[in-house]
């Protein structure tokens, strides 16, 4: 069964099994007439687009209020709040209503990642973290019976979604013996979740990945309070938009970097709001431990590295370092075009290029195997590779579509031509 994307369209899917559809809540497309309908009937409800992180509670006991993030507004009827939502919410997008069961700050808000190696491969938990701070410990008979809705749940979505091979699912758990299932968020092959997870099956690729979770306020405080510097980005993005580093400072502020520009946040209250409101509620984000780059004159750089299917094998066909510009933390915005060799020339630390290059050849053809068995077709990747100060060689991402437009500006067009000359070569045995 072919299924429409979106929640409402997985709902439709889940709903058909009825193991399933004792544990989904009332969900129906947004409409005036359905609002009105939860307002008399419902305490409590979530509106959602039908795609995307964006999500609004409505609760209705003394008074008609909403709340998104850290904003409670009040209303005295139901059509004041109805025209709000039209012309301040619900714009652009379709949205569905959600039905919840009771007080949400009751509720224990659990995300479960489950992941397939390939699309004949079994479904998997592969990872698990709370949301808020409500959970109590579960009987083994509880967990027994979650674990079976959860990997029944992506059973069925990944039948209608064939070409979803990561699937978040969250759960809405009432003590030790409800639960109810709140979301199922489909991450497709260019979700950097989704590629963290088929990377990191490999048991040989895992010291080469930087620890990255999905970005909840329980992951980033984790995060910030573990690692110097945290990353956060968003799971579908390209040419590093989005991307903000993180930092606690000297005086127990937090820095946060986006492109050029620095501000500072006194707690991590702030900072949060400050995150949620600009990106988290707008996209799905992950938190990613940051590398310490290598720097040239203080700048950091990392290597894209292309690889490309050729007879049976991925080979690497492509090597160039980007300089990232003055006051950039990321070389999307790159100042300079270099060689490995002519790069870690220029650099204070003793790394050895022979050493690092082979290095990222056998990284990046493992990575591109393992990447292959779910991106069925894939032909060419481009790798972004980091090297810390001890030349330590990390995956930072692979992207399925890389331009190839830095090559072609690169000083010498020998590996442009390489490149082209290996995407001919593809085309031609189609």
């Amino acid at each position: 069964m072919k299924g429409i994307r979106g929640r409402y369209g997985q709902q439709e899917v889940l709903e058909s099994e009825s193991n399933l559809s004792m544990h989904l809540l009332e969900t129906k497309l947004f409409s005036e007439e359905v609002f009105y309908s939860f307002l008399a009937t419902h305490n409590y409800f979530i509106i959602k687009p039908i795609i995307g992180a964006q999500e609004v509670l409505i609760s209705v006991t003394d008074a008609i209020e909403l709340k998104t993030g850290d904003q409670v507004l009040r209303f005295s009827n139901k059509e004041e709040i109805y025209d709000y939502l039209r012309e301040q919410v619900c714009i652009k997008k379709f949205y569905i209503i959600q039905a919840i069961p009771m007080n949400p700050s009751t509720l224990c808000l659990c995300r479960f990642t489950l992941h397939r190696k390939s699309p004949e491969a079994v479904w998997k938990i592969v990872h698990s973290t709370s949301v808020n701070d409500n959970c109590v410990q579960d009987s083994l008979f509880f967990k027994w019976k979650l674990n079976n809705f959860l990997l029944n749940t992506a059973k069925r979505l990944g039948a209608a979604y064939s070409s979803c091979q990561t699937i978040v699912v969250e759960i809405a758990k009432y003590g030790a013996e409800k639960f109810w299932l709140t979301d199922a968020v489909l991450h497709e092959r260019n979700s950097k979740w989704s590629q963290y997870h088929s990377l990191h099956q490999k048991k040989s690729l895992r010291p080469f990945l930087p620890a990255t979770e999905l970005c909840t306020k329980q992951t980033l405080l984790f995060y910030l309070n573990t690692y110097p510097e945290v990353i956060i980005k968003p799971c579908v993005g390209q040419q590093g938009r989005g991307i903000v580093k993180l930092s606690i400072t000297e005086d127990m502020t937090f820095e946060v970097h986006e492109k050029q520009n620095k501000t500072f946040k006194d707690d991590f209250d702030q900072l949060y709001k400050y995150i949620y409101e600009l990106y988290l509620s707008k996209k799905d984000y992950i938190v990613q431990q940051r590398i310490s780059l290598t720097e040239i004159n203080g700048n950091p750089f990392d290597v894209r590295v292309i690889t490309q299917f050729d007879e049976g094998k991925w080979i690497v066909s492509g090597t160039v370092v980007k300089v990232a510009a003055k006051d950039y933390f990321v070389s999307n915005r790159a100042s300079k075009l270099l060689t490995l060799e002519n790069a870690l020339s220029k650099v204070e630390s003793d790394i050895s290029v022979e050493r690092c290059a082979k290095w990222i050849e056998t990284v990046c053809k493992r990575a591109s195997k393992s990447l292959c068995k779910n991106n069925r077709g894939l032909s060419i990747i481009g790798f972004d590779i980091g090297i810390d100060s001890k030349g330590a060689v990390w995956v930072i991402e692979g992207n399925y579509a890389p331009s190839l437009s830095m090559l072609y500006m690169f000083g010498n067009n020998e590996i442009h031509e390489k490149v082209s000359y290996y995407i001919r070569k593809h085309k031609k045995s189609d």
